[in-house]
Order: structure tokens, then sequence, then C-alpha cells
């Protein structure tokens, strides 16, 4: 077996910090642990380079640096705890269950978020093997890529972390290179079909109900919301009117509007004390809204 020297000639799209987390496939000492704590009783390795075309990484350090990738596709799934992506600009908050698909001269990076450990799955492989996998999936030479960040609902992630179980524990080199490429096409879908996903992902629903628990006094600000969520401001709105039809901004009004028909039939507070008890800025804001949702205002509703 060849020496682990690097070859300038094949290795010019290395990773950041690639040299520090290479393991010899057949070297029998290598201590899986110190680079993978959470992964027991399995010959595991810091990368299985199975080709020149496909590798297999599991990191547990989570920075690298802003950087693109000229000749293959990069696809990681957080396995563990929660990292930073920084990609567009923008900056998510990955947590266990969540993957990115990164294609060729898109650049971005990842850091820690707070102090948060994380492991994750890092998976690449030439375009050229995905673009025939497509085309078989799709019959299309250039199908849409539907979301380049997706959360793997139950199913999908058992899947991920079985396919990572069997490379591991595979007996021959053969074996790892039909898996990876099995694995590979398996996590490659996932995202060209990600917007016909129907299953409001377990995030957004945790979201909801915290949501529909806050106190929504005039003290509320919408910036708190965003905290109770650990993803961008972006990320939480897009998806929230995705799997529910509304904005956020308009479902939380919603909320408020709920609670003030509920105050306009129990209680006999006047308007002013109602609109200011629900978050609303002011009594005419609070009629205009209401008589939008419902059809009459807040003292004809009171009186029917």
């Amino acid at each position: 077996m060849k020496d682990n020297k690097t070859d300038n000639s094949t290795h010019q799209n290395k990773r950041p910090d690639e040299g520090n987390f290479r393991g010899n496939l057949r070297d029998p000492s290598a201590n899986s642990h110190d680079f993978f704590p959470s992964v027991k009783r399995t010959r595991s390795y810091a990368i299985l380079k199975a080709e020149k075309d496909f590798t297999f990484h599991i990191w547990t350090r989570p920075s690298s640096f802003y950087h693109s990738h000229e000749n293959y596709i990069e696809i990681f799934i957080v396995t563990e705890g929660k990292l930073v992506h920084h990609f567009n600009k923008q900056q998510t908050v990955m947590k266990t269950g969540d993957a990115v698909i990164v294609f060729p001269g898109q650049y971005h990076k990842h850091s820690p978020y707070k102090n948060y450990p994380s492991q994750h799955i890092n998976l690449t492989c030439n375009p050229d093997f995905a673009n025939k996998l497509l085309k078989l999936y799709f019959n299309s030479d250039a199908p849409l890529c539907a979301k380049q960040l997706v959360h793997l609902n139950t199913n999908a992630f058992q899947t991920a972390l079985n396919y990572q179980k069997i490379i591991l524990e595979s007996p021959d080199e053969f074996s790892q290179n039909v898996f990876l490429k099995a694995f590979i096409s398996f996590i490659i879908g996932l995202f060209y079909i990600g917007e016909d996903r129907t299953e409001m992902p377990d995030w957004l629903k945790d979201f909801i109900r915290k949501l529909n628990n806050v106190n929504l006094s005039n003290d509320f600000k919408i910036s708190e919301i965003y905290n109770v969520s650990n993803y961008s401001q972006t990320t939480l709105c897009r998806e929230f009117k995705k799997y529910t039809g509304k904005t956020l901004v308009s479902y939380i009004n919603d909320l408020k509007l709920n609670y003030a028909c509920n105050l306009l039939k129990n209680t006999t507070f006047p308007l002013w004390s109602i609109a200011n008890t629900v978050g609303f800025s002011s009594q005419a804001h609070f009629t205009r809204l209401f008589k939008e949702r419902y059809g009459i205002t807040p003292l004809q509703f009171r009186k029917n």
C-alpha cells in the first residue's frame, strides 16, 4: 500500500487541517476514539479516501476558514452538538440532524457555536458523479437543487448514522467504496426533493409550541422570538411560512387577536386596556387588525 505522503498532483483541493486528521486505513494501531469519541467499538479513521473523487470524514473540530472548492461537491451532516455555518453572507446555527450541500465555487466556512462541542460527517464527490446520479433520478441534465440546507427527519438521520457505521466497519476497501457511493447518493437525493417534504421538522414544531406560550404583553418584542429558535431570522421566517402558510408576524398577530377575543368575551376591560394587554401599540392599530381578521370591530364583537 502507498505511504501517506502528500501527492501534490492529486491533493490540490485538500481541506483545511486535512493533514492533521489523516488516518491510515490499514494501520491497526490508529486510536479511533482520539478522533471520534462518540463512535464505539468500530474501525474508525479520520479520513476514508475511498477513491480519488470520493472522501468520507468525521470532524470533531468545527472551525475552518472561508474557502470554496473547484473540483468537488461537499456535504456535511451534523451528528452531535451544534456549530455555525457561514454561507452567502449569512450565519446559520446548525444542530444535530442538519445537513448542508456546497457546490463548486461557493464560499463557506464553519465555526463553533458558543461552548457547544460538535461532530459532523463530511462527504465529497466529483460533480460528474452527482450529475449522472441526478440525470438518473430526474431524467434531467440540470435539475434544480430544492434546498442547500435541510433537516433530516428521524428516519433519514438514522439512515445516515447506519451508513456511517457500515462504512467504518466494512471489512475491505471495495465494500467501503460501494457503501460510500450509496451514502452520497442517498444524501444528495434529500436536497433535491427538499421542497416536496410535507412533514414539519421537529425543531419547528418545538418552536411553535414555545411561541404559543410566549407572554404577548405590550413589553413583548418580536426580536425576542428569534432567540427562541437556534436558526437565523431568514431561515426561521422562510421555514415558518413554508410549513404554516403564514408569515411569523401574521401568526403572532393572530395569537394576540385570539387572546383579545377571550378578553372581550370574559371581561369588561376598555378597548385601550385590552389592546395594551395583548401587545398592540395603540387601540387604533388593534381595531384595524381586528376588523381585517374578523370583519367586525372589537366593540361589535363584544356586543354580539
